[in-house]
């Protein structure tokens, strides 16, 4: 595995994409962060209090992670689409297949890629949370249930990389992958919930399964544990954690199955 892994290293850190990706992400996380605790204690709006208690531990945890999954959202996903379609592009992925590498081993190695990029990504969120919320102050203890988003932060990487890999193995072009990634996500099972599961249905609750909001909830709005809390009506459309968190892995499994069938099975 490790050998896999240094392989797909020696493709990956020389490309430019790389680079800025992860350069975007190292900087506009924290930016990202004190932008927007920034504009919220320069609003002087009501309930600025409540809000600025989930800037500072232990609520700091999930705040940071919200804002780091957008990240995730935008630019890992193309990493890990990128990873398959400039094989092809490239026909590097038949050379390596003709050279002696099995298939089997050649789709490991993307994986074991896409993991330890979620794991870093992780790594990163922790060290961000840490340095903020130390810095800030406030009240609580920084290692109590709600670092619990570590875990989640993580499970939620590598479904947003699973979905994106199976895509690119599927459609085989970096821009038709990433088209149906964002449409899916942000715009087709909106649809489906809301139409389908709101207005003929009327259980809106169990369009909280479909993938994309699975996925969501694992990682909610970082104000979202009140809304779990039984006392408001979001608390009805809206997965607990362990829910959340026990049926995206089940989605990314399901993804990565997929994406193995496939490959395995279609002529190169």
């Amino acid at each position: 595995m490790i050998h896999l892994l240094q392989l797909e290293w020696k493709k990956l850190a020389p490309n430019r994409a790389f680079k800025i990706a992860v350069g975007m992400y190292i900087i506009l996380l924290p930016l990202l962060y004190l932008t927007i605790k920034s504009m919220i204690n320069q609003s002087g709006a009501s309930g600025v209090d409540m809000i600025e208690a989930y800037y500072v531990f232990p609520n700091i945890w999930n705040t940071v992670s919200y804002w780091a999954s957008w990240l995730t959202f935008f630019l890992l996903t193309y990493l890990s689409i990128w990873m398959i379609t400039s094989e092809h592009t490239f026909k590097t992925m038949r050379q390596n297949l003709i050279t002696g590498m099995e298939r089997r081993s050649f789709l490991l190695g993307k994986i074991g890629m896409m993991t330890v990029l979620a794991g870093a990504a992780t790594i990163y969120m922790v060290i961000v949370t840490l340095a903020f919320g130390w810095f800030a102050g406030g009240y609580g203890n920084p290692f109590g249930h709600e670092i619990s988003a570590i875990w989640r932060f993580f499970v939620q990487n590598m479904f947003y990389m699973s979905f994106s890999l199976m895509l690119a193995i599927l459609f085989k072009r970096s821009g038709l992958a990433l088209i149906i990634f964002f449409a899916y996500l942000l715009i087709i099972e909106r649809i489906i919930r809301y139409l389908v599961f709101l207005s003929l249905l009327k259980k809106l609750y169990w369009g909280s399964f479909l993938p994309g909001s699975a996925a969501w909830d694992v990682v909610p709005i970082y104000m979202g544990d009140s809304m779990l809390s039984g006392d408001s009506e979001t608390a009805n459309i809206i997965l607990s954690y362990n829910t959340a968190t026990g049926v995206t892995i089940a989605y990314t499994i399901l993804f990565l199955f997929i994406a193995y069938k496939v490959f395995m099975s279609r002529d190169l």
